[in-house]
């Protein structure tokens, strides 16, 4: 096995009493059950059904880690420690998972889903040459307070998620009827990946679906083989082993390419708790974009699906580029396969990272190693299928829009002007965010262990996924501003070589002196930024004029003190020729970032309160009476098409497909690729404001609720094949009375009522 992974090994101590040795397996048990622990007493706390807990843990042990550890095993024989075969296994067991379900759901079979997955652990245990795969041997294993360190960081996670995401999001009314906007647009995907295959939107019928949906696919098949409600899967469970999955490898990834357990820890922490520094006296904090929340894992399932499986990938990666080996081209193919459905986003940033590399490589010995060209075709190949086949070109409102992220935070953020006027700010704006990046990632800068060696190759690699997420974040926009997800996913790998340079320039200090060095040096950086902002001016800055330069200057001169006195302190270090000065500088830059570290945890770990109510409270009840009452083909028209309380039509109105499970006519447009395509200027129009595309098609919808005919009523049945209506009398479109006399009545209760077209 690789050596860096060795050198984290404990011995087997075969000399060891055997009350000892018990001892220290229990031990090794520790960080898993604690993790576990705190995971369950969560859930129950809020609401989840025991059994739930106890079907969905075991159906992630015997369906997707377990299949999938012995699948990783065969493919990579790496001996790697058991938490990171189980966690990367459960990636590819997902993987198995996904696209055995698909082929099922295509033959009208879901529940025979589970076959796959069942059928790869019999040959493990039938076939004599795979039996050895079920036995751990001498592996290295992961430093007991390393992976106290991990345990820690997954319950921090769990616990926040509890009290950010599980106070607001019940799993009965009223408690579920006011979830963040776009909880039940993932809630209508389950459901139409539960009942259809290929997927299409359910809220407009006959649209594609061009959104990444294997994460959606993964929760329909855990539903049939558990009986288990999507909503629970949504709002409760199935976030759950990817975050742990994400919480074992990246901290494997450093690990692998600094060969310390402690930067692996760090990595995962810093991708968690730092922010860039934020100067400002008169911000709210989290300039230049703060680590991604726990409560974005559940409100962006398929950025943490997306995240859990690249990081078994970049174990992949960052173990071919060291040592080399064909053979793990075959795991990488069958990753990168599931991360082009999962989140396409890691795709372009992996290539952008393999481009990187090659032309460092090919700079320092004028030759491009060949496993990394097949790496480079396999992403390249995989994209293309992506964007083309799965997503059928569409750009989802991605476009070249130089400084559009810039612009926005400009306009909205912290003034109201308009704008026209704001060329110079976002010019400011834009070198504020490259000074603030270059703070937090100042680590990036420092010494390299063995230039051209596996762990730099691999550093270099995973600097390139870093700088092109943030070129996306200045150069492409989206009208929900989703380049920001490309930062989001290179964090983790910018990190690693941030710390991985921050441990490097340690080595010249005394061994007793690196842990007093780093404390004191970023004690030091969060000590300058509090001076900076308690100096500055609390009142925000105002656009002097329109296209005037002092609105942009005021989001960069107070970086000015933060270099001053961290120069100061630099040159005191240089004078005194110390051998540790780069070390403290580069730790004094990074510490500049602390104080967002406390602020962070304050507010993960602030309780939420319930949403203003959106769903009505007997909405739930009719969708699933609905569910319970028709066929999956069967086709659902409504009146409701806007979120309430809004004063013009935001058309992210997802409940009735969502717990229905029922495609329907016209329900809600925002999310379309044809609406997304339809806006001209991202900074003035937003998505949820355009009008429907076909507004003969609504206005035939809506005719049917506001002045129903039978000639009408018939139409929509002959025509659209409609064969249920459910009005919402709370709705902006009215509901005749009338409506009664030309379709069945079959279910009302408050302001919901049901019909069936005969």
């Amino acid at each position: 096995m690789t050596t860096a992974i060795a050198q984290g090994a404990e011995t087997s101590g075969d000399e060891q009493p055997a009350g000892e040795r018990s001892a220290r397996r229990l031990l090794r048990l520790l960080p898993g059950a604690v993790a576990a622990l705190v995971t369950v007493a969560a859930l129950l706390a809020h609401g989840t059904p025991g059994r739930d807990v106890a079907l969905f843990a075991a159906y992630v042990a015997l369906v997707l880690t377990l299949p999938g550890a012995l699948l990783w095993r065969a493919l990579t024989r790496l001996r790697l420690p058991v938490a990171v075969d189980l966690a990367a296994g459960t990636a590819v067991g997902y993987a198995l998972e996904c696209f055995t379900y698909m082929a099922a759901r295509a033959a009208g079979q879901p529940r025979l889903a589970v076959l796959g997955p069942a059928l790869t652990v019999v040959a493990f245990a039938a076939v004599p040459r795979l039996r050895r795969h079920w036995r751990s041997g001498r592996r290295p294993r992961v430093p007991l307070p390393h992976g106290l360190a991990i345990a820690a960081g997954f319950c921090f996670l769990v616990v926040s998620s509890a009290l950010t995401v599980f106070r607001g999001h019940g799993l009965t009314p009223p408690a579920n009827l006011g979830p963040y906007v776009d909880m039940p647009f993932h809630l209508a995907l389950v459901g139409e990946l539960r009942h259809h295959m290929p997927p299409t939107i359910p809220e407009v019928a006959g649209q594609p679906l061009s959104y990444h949906w294997f994460v959606y696919s993964d929760m329909a098949a855990a539903s049939w083989a558990t009986g288990i409600e999507p909503e629970t899967l949504l709002y409760r469970l199935s976030v759950l082993p990817m975050l742990a999955v994400f919480t074992v490898l990246v901290p494997a990834v450093g690990h692998l390419v600094t060969r310390s357990w402690t930067a692996g820890a760090l990595a995962l922490a810093a991708t968690y708790l730092l922010a860039p520094p934020d100067p400002y006296a008169w911000s709210p904090g989290a300039f230049a974009f703060g680590p991604p929340t726990p409560a974005l894992a559940w409100l962006s399932p398929t950025q943490t699906f997306g995240a859990a499986v690249f990081s078994a990938l970049a174990v992949l990666v960052a173990v071919l580029l060291r040592d080399g080996g064909r053979r793990l081209l075959v795991p990488v193919a069958l990753l990168l396969a599931l991360v082009a459905g999962a989140k396409a986003t890691y795709l372009p940033l992996l290539l952008a990272g393999v481009c990187l590399l090659a032309a460092a490589d090919w700079l320092r010995t004028r030759r491009v190693d060949r496993d990394l060209l097949l790496l480079g075709g396999l992403t390249l190949a995989t994209l293309a299928f992506a964007q083309f086949v799965l997503f059928g070109g569409a750009a989802q409102g991605v476009r070249v829009w130089p400084l559009f992220t810039a612009i926005k935070m400009a306009a909205r953020w912290p003034t109201r002007a308009a704008i026209d006027g704001l060329p110079w700010a976002a010019a400011g704006v834009c070198a504020a965010f490259l000074l603030a990046w270059a703070a937090i990632w100042a680590g990036a800068f420092g010494p390299r262990r063995r230039p051209g060696s596996g762990p730099d190759r691999a550093l270099t690699l995973f600097l390139g996924v870093g700088l092109a997420s943030l070129g996306v974040v200045l150069l492409l926009g989206q009208p929900g501003l989703g380049q920001l997800y490309f930062l989001t996913a290179a964090r983790p790998y910018l990190w690693i070589v941030a710390v991985a340079g921050l441990v490097a320039a340690l080595r010249p200090a005394p061994p007793r002196l690196r842990p007093v060095l780093a404390v004191a040096a970023g004690a030091a950086g969060a000590g300058v930024l509090a001076l900076v902002r308690a100096a500055g001016d609390p009142a925000p800055p105002r656009l002097d004029a329109p296209g005037g330069a002092g609105f942009g200057w005021a989001f960069v001169l107070p970086f000015v003190p933060l270099a001053l006195l961290t120069g100061g302190l630099a040159l005191a270090l240089a004078l005194r020729r110390v051998p540790w000065r780069r070390a403290a500088l580069l730790w004094l830059v990074t510490g500049l970032s602390v104080p967002s570290a406390i602020a962070t945890v304050r507010a993960d770990l602030t309780p939420a309160g319930l949403r203003p109510q959106e769903i009505p409270a007997e909405g739930v009840a009719a969708m699933r009476w609905l569910r319970a009452h028709s066929d999956p083909a069967d086709l659902v028209a409504t009146n409701a098409h806007c979120r309430p309380g809004a004063r013009r039509c935001d058309s992210r109105h997802f409940w009735i497909s969502a717990y229905a499970e029922r495609r329907v006519l016209v329900e809600s447009w925002s999310y379309t690729a044809r609406n997304m395509a339809a806006l001209e200027d991202i900074n003035r129009q937003p998505m949820t404001g355009l009008p429907f595309w076909d507004a003969g098609l609504l206005a035939a919808n809506d005719a049917v609720f506001t002045a129903p005919t039978e000639r009408d009523v018939s139409a929509l049945k002959e025509r659209y094949g409609v064969c249920w209506l459910v009005a919402d009398r709370g709705a902006r479109v009215r509901v005749s009375p009338r409506l009664d006399a030309y379709a069945v009545r079959r279910y009302s209760d408050g302001p919901v009522t049901v019909y069936e077209i005969v």
